[in-house]
């Protein structure tokens, strides 16, 4: 399956390379913030050279300091806290609700009762699976807290982001591919945007009215997280493609939802939804959850998982002394839950073979 990735992305490389030296001389963040627009709206956006650099800009674009404390649900990627613990200061962890992956909002406003101080800052919030959360909900909570939302919407490409766009404060994208790992850093705040533009490239001013050119100052500590043209232009492509390869996506997931339905000892939301990018296909196992995996993978199909929480993590289990059962609700979905193949190249022979092979593997089981 991965061998037919690979050579459709050889024959657009070899389409594109009598033209990308040429490409390379255009304006393409201009390209980028056209093409973007078909699929959301920003005021200001900053492309970074990868998804993480783009998280860390939002923490800095929001001020984030020693002590600080930044939410997030406990069912999310590493990254989250990880870029919170850089400026040395605290990820707070949400469980999530009992029948789904997304951060339970009873459980969050207990935090909100917990951590009664101005240290509070902000949340982090992302779209499990392609699944969109109702930000407006979570915005509602926070709102007497006056709390910050910094949004993954990676996700959420390709679907109608008109009303996502007016709640967070700052949007965050991933264009990873196999030649590129381009983030971009999305805001309608001027100031964030013009705090993260400068800390994007070393914190470096240049002297506009110097007819030389050459002089600058440096007015910050930052960093070098500027995209390079190919980023660019490897991301523009992508762009290009996110409709097609929604569509295909949701074809699979209306096959896998028709035809796993009643397999035993497998269960998944059984509601195909129109508003789910499924940029995921989450499935439960009742038991043995790695041993299924296992027979997958002998049968040439790859799983993963979406994600181990957060509190079963060594750093961060260790550092604040949290118990396996600290979060019930993540630890019951992660014992069970298991990412299937959904990706766009996936032939419907190829998901015909996924399907059987749940099928016949789940049949033996006792």
């Amino acid at each position: 399956m991965k061998k037919r990735e690979i050579e459709f992305e050889k024959d657009v490389l070899e389409v594109k390379s009598e033209t990308i030296f040429k490409k390379l001389e255009d304006d393409l963040e201009s390209e980028l913030e056209i093409e973007f627009s078909n699929y959301a709206s920003a005021q200001y956006l900053v492309p970074t050279n990868n998804f993480t650099s783009a998280l860390h800009l939002s923490m800095c674009a929001l001020d984030l300091k020693r002590g600080d404390k930044v939410i997030c649900s406990v069912n999310a990627s590493p990254e989250f806290p990880e870029v919170v613990r850089h400026f040395d200061a605290e990820p707070i962890f949400v469980d999530i609700e009992d029948d789904s992956f997304e951060i339970d909002l009873e459980k969050l406003q207990a935090v909100l009762d917990e951590f009664n101080s101005k240290k509070l800052k902000a949340i982090i919030l992302s779209h499990v699976s392609g699944k969109v959360l109702d930000i407006q909900a979570i915005k509602d909570v926070v709102s007497e807290r006056e709390l910050l939302i910094v949004e993954d919407a990676t996700n959420t490409l390709g679907l109608d982001r008109e009303e996502l766009d007016s709640i967070s404060d700052i949007r965050l994208f991933s264009f990873d591919n196999r030649y590129s790992k381009m983030g971009l850093f999305a805001t309608d705040n001027e100031e964030f945007y013009e705090r993260a533009k400068l800390l994007s490239n070393h914190g470096i001013v240049r002297d506009e009215d110097n007819y030389l050119g050459y002089i600058y100052d440096v007015t910050d500590a930052g960093c070098d997280y500027t995209s390079s043209k190919i980023d660019l232009l490897f991301s523009i492509d992508v762009l290009e493609r996110v409709s097609s390869k929604l569509k295909r996506r949701r074809e699979i997931a209306k096959r896998y939802i028709d035809q796993l339905q009643g397999t035993p000892h497998i269960s998944f939301d059984p509601s195909y939804q129109v508003s789910h990018s499924y940029s995921h296909f989450m499935i439960k196992v009742d038991k043995n959850r790695d041993g299924f995996a296992k027979l997958l993978q002998e049968r040439g199909i790859e799983t993963s998982l979406h994600y181990i929480p957060l509190h079963l993590l060594s750093y961060y289990k260790n550092k604040y002394e949290l118990k396996i059962n600290s979060y019930p609700n993540a630890l019951r979905n992660y014992q069970q839950v298991l990412s299937i193949p959904i990706h766009s190249y996936l032939s419907d022979s190829d998901v015909d073979y996924i399907i059987d092979s749940i099928k016949s593997i789940a049949e033996t089981r006792v």
